[in-house]
């Protein structure tokens, strides 16, 4: 029996996948174990698991169908409110992903030459015994800052893991090639303006990501007052279908009005009242042009804007502070501002939350015992100034009248909120991106009203991630993190940064890392620049990758492990006010949850005698050395602790609501009145009110507050605590020498069927979208020769890439776009499948970096486009050609024992 082939119209017709249950009879000879058919299987043989999926980071339920230890079809649940019974392709292929006949199934180590991709088979045993003697043979050596480890790049990463790993090894260095790139602006701004300091914030309400599960009101259409929304740089439709996609088509339908902000015309600007095709990378420009405008029109909520904001407060002009009367010494109580109080014409202290017998000034300069001071709202203001809707159109390439009614859909039609997505944390401005978008929502009021999108809706009683516990490093451990003492917004995550540790591989400065430990998926796809880190591979010592199969950088390694599908993997799940169990429904050959990976080799670390890892195993250690796990079962049970129920008694019972939803959509929480204080709880950051005004960030540059435990030395220059517009270093504006060779600007973005780097050896994907298309506006077309599927040749300064064209007016017409992608069909050429049609080869990893995150520039740069003959040697552009990846079948397995 051949294995089952769909094609295109079939496979989207289909609402879950089957076909593993016709390839039984079809086995290859892939290492799989054989097994006779299974005859006279009824469907009462078949059980339905509730589990979550991790093809992305949105954990949609998912009932997954499983007959005799096989999963064999998977649809979704319905209970999960932000999903609600919807599955996306990604979600979808999982029986592909998991049956994958190229799935890395047992430990191997590397028996020729880097590149050759020759391996052999080793234990668990053996392979963490390779490595932890590697890691104390360095620490010895040369210093535990020369380890340094990754995640990221999609595929069920449990990122705590690896810092929680390195902390109690010692090491400084981990990062992530999203971090600064994806996420981490956003999740700092609004915990610093809006008040949730933790990783993601406090809850899933802390910021306005709807790709990262936040924005809670937009799910229940039926509840929420809500009358506009604004989506920039963001697109549900594509990055989480089933959830977000589906929540903003809900509302759309139900009348709310929609603005979307993106060089291409997705879904949701396609059915947006106002899409504005903006440059990439001037973002901020456009932000500071919507913010005059609602300023100079009195647009803004005048009432939340002088109470619940500090922007009637003074500053110092010298030392850009807020100027304090006092100073308070207890926590629960915030320092006392100074506001210019027009009654008595001076400057006057407010109390905490307000002081009703005083008019304070909004805009004005004043002089204060001889400091000369202007009014926060007055240097907002000021920033904002030069940014009219003409020069914003001119920076921006949009049009003045749909920037105006775009901003007039938003600011006369509240309540409402504006969503930020990745695109504004992918280049230098990103900090100052994610401050106007905090501020874009504060200024209208936009917070804890129904109809927000920012919220405090009831805590989980519980961390979803069985790892997030954190554990300090030693001072002096932490002043050697590379790149995140200049750019300490990287410490909210305690992640180094990237371009940093490139730079001291090859330099040598301050210090060489040496031993590499990578888990996730093709690093050449998802760092800048991929080929500027060919060199530093070559320098390193020790290279360990763990995934669930190979990519590029599996080829580059000197041991490989195999990772757990998430289909094999056991997580709490957080949906709403409701709790859900991602169930483990088969276990395959030795493959290992990476948590409990981190954890053995932390273990075997202590044996060997590194004492702080012997601490950690500890039974009688407290905080910070918590003690790590042997089993999956173990961690997780301390993960529902708070519940008074084991894991299996979790699973069981999931899903369960912690909260009544009446008593969990909860509003206005920053009026409610603390019963210790007597006074209005407030909002969670110093001042008890929302910072519009980022105060936060200098003083986090100046001593690593409120991240690191330690005060540390300064950043070279304060950060700013208001955003600023900074031109793209690779302008295309007239006068640009490097514009005449490289014309077009070049962005990315996802597109329905993968996340980051992740599912390009999907058959059914890649059936739909074999090869990377690079869009195209006719103008740009007809003026480079370029017709509709031409073969083009895209080129930056740094390399050179092909890419299939897609002309559309739907993209700005000086820009063009790509889907960062790579080839598993060439893994055994010389370019091991990332240097073909991988657009991050073009991208640029170097200064300038935003001050605050150390982000260099992933969209935004500059490109050129030429016709060329065909397509990359060897890359498969027919249905029948990924044949070879169709699933096959395998018992389950015992899980690993090491």
């Amino acid at each position: 029996m051949k294995g089952p082939v769909l094609n295109r119209r079939q496979f989207l017709k289909a609402t879950a996948i089957t076909g593993i249950a016709a390839a039984l009879g079809s086995l290859r000879n892939t290492g799989f174990a054989q097994v006779k058919s299974a005859e006279g299987v009824t469907p009462t043989d078949t059980k339905i698991v509730k589990t979550n999926c991790r093809a992305c980071i949105s954990n949609c339920g998912v009932l997954a169908h499983v007959r005799n230890g096989r999963v064999v079809k998977l649809e979704g649940n319905p209970e999960y409110p932000m999903s609600k019974g919807a599955m996306c392709a990604k979600g979808l292929s999982g029986i592909q992903a998991l049956y994958h006949p190229n799935r890395n199934k047992y430990p191997m180590i590397r028996v020729g030459k880097r590149g050759e991709n020759k391996w052999k088979r080793i234990s668990w045993n053996e392979a963490i015994d390779t490595i932890a003697k590697k890691l104390m043979e360095t620490r010895e050596k040369y210093g535990a800052e020369t380890v340094f480890c990754s995640t990221g790049g999609g595929g069920n990463p449990a990122f705590p893991s690896i810092s929680r790993f390195c902390n109690v090894f010692g090491t400084p260095n981990w990062f992530e090639p999203g971090c600064a790139q994806c996420y981490l602006p956003r999740t700092v701004a609004f915990g610093l303006m809006y008040g949730a300091y933790g990783l993601g914030g406090a809850s899933q309400g802390s910021d306005t990501s709807i790709a990262d599960s936040n924005c809670l009101e937009m799910y229940f259409p039926d509840d929420t007052p809500m009358k506009s929304l604004v989506l920039w740089g963001t697109a549900p439709a594509y990055s989480t279908p089933p959830g977000g996609g589906r929540a903003v088509a809900e509302l759309r339908a139900r009348g709310i009005k929609t603005v979307v902000i993106d060089p291409r015309l997705t879904p949701d600007a396609a059915k947006a009242d106002v899409w504005l095709p903006i440059r990439p990378g001037t973002d901020v420009a456009l932000m500071l042009a919507w913010i005059k405008y609602i300023l100079d029109k009195k647009l803004y909520d005048a009432e939340f804007v002088m109470k619940w904001t500090n922007l009637p407060y003074l500053v110092d002009l010298k030392t850009k502070m807020l100027l304090r009367a006092s100073e308070s010494h207890t926590p629960a109580t915030p320092d006392t501002f100074m506001v210019w109080d027009v009654n008595t014409n001076s400057a006057q202290p407010v109390a905490y939350p307000w002081n009703d017998s005083l008019a304070p000034a909004l805009e004005g300069t004043f002089t204060v015992n001889g400091v000369e001071c202007k009014t926060a709202f007055q240097l907002l203001k000021e920033r904002a100034e030069p940014f009219t809707l003409e020069k914003a159109a001119e920076i921006c390439w949009l049009d003045a009248n749909k920037i105006e009614e775009a901003i007039n859909i938003y600011a006369n039609n509240t309540p409402g909120g504006l969503s930020l997505g990745v695109a504004t944390d992918q280049n230098p401005n990103s900090a100052q991106a994610a401050m106007g978008g905090a501020l874009l929502n504060l200024i209208m009021g936009n917070v804890e009203k129904p109809g927000a999108l920012l919220q405090r809706f009831i805590y989980s009683p519980i961390s979803p991630d069985p790892s997030d516990l954190r554990m300090f490093l030693p001072e002096e451990q932490l002043k050697k993190r590379l790149g995140s003492m200049e750019h300490k917004g990287l410490l909210q995550w305690w992640a180094a940064q990237p371009s940093a540790v490139l730079d001291a591989i090859l330099t040598g400065n301050p210090y060489k890392p040496r031993v590499w430990i990578e888990r996730s998926g093709n690093k050449f796809v998802t760092l800048g620049n991929s080929s500027s880190w060919l060199k530093a591979i070559e320098q390193l010592d020790f290279i360990v990758h763990m995934y669930m199969y190979p990519t590029s950088f599996s080829a580059y390694a000197d041991i490989l492990l195999p990772a757990t599908e998430w289909l094999e993997t056991d997580l709490a799940v957080l949906s709403a006010n409701m709790l859900f169990a991602r169930k483990a429904v088969t276990h395959l050959w030795e493959t290992m949850n990476e948590t409990l990976f981190w954890s053995k080799l932390a273990k075997r670390c202590g044996e060997l005698g590194h004492e702080n890892c012997q601490k950690a195993f500890d039974p009688k250690a407290t905080a910070p050395e918590s003690p790590y796990w042997d089993t999956m079962e173990e961690c997780l049970n301390g993960t529902v602790a708070p519940l008074k129920m084991t894991w299996r008694e979790f699973a069981e019972k999931a899903p369960i609501e912690f909260a009544p939803y009446d008593k969990w959509k909860r509003y206005y929480v920053y009026k409610q009145i603390d019963s210790h204080t007597g006074k209005p709880t407030g909002f969670n950051t110093p001042s008890k009110k929302c910072e519009a005004y980022a105060e936060g960030f200098i003083t986090l540059g100046k001593t690593g507050k409120p991240y690191s435990p330690y005060p540390l030395p300064p950043a070279s220059k304060d950060y700013d605590p208001l955003p600023y517009y900074l031109e793209p270093h690779e302008s295309p504006l007239e006068g640009s020498e490097l514009a005449k060779e490289f014309p077009l600007v070049m962005t990315n973005g996802r597109i329905p069927f993968f996340h980051h780097g992740t599912l390009r050896n999907i058959p059914w994907l890649r059936e739909i979208y074999p090869v990377p298309e690079i869009w195209i506006h006719p103008q740009a077309a007809a003026k480079y020769g370029v017709s509709q599927g031409d073969w083009v040749n895209v080129e930056s300064q740094r390399g050179k890439i092909k890419a299939k064209a897609w002309v559309t007016e739907g993209i700005n017409p000086g820009v063009v776009y790509m889907e960062r992608f790579w080839n598993p069909e060439t893994l055994d050429n010389d370019t091991h499948g990332w240097r073909e049609m991988n657009v991050n080869v073009l991208s640029k990893n170097d200064a300038p970096f935003n001050d605050v995150f150390g982000t260099y520039t992933l969209r935004g740069y500059l490109v050129k486009i030429s016709r060329t003959d065909g397509p990359p040697q060897g890359v498969w552009l027919k249905p029948e050609e990924f044949k070879k990846w169709l699933p096959e079948p395998s018992d389950p397995t015992k899980e690993v024992e090491v």
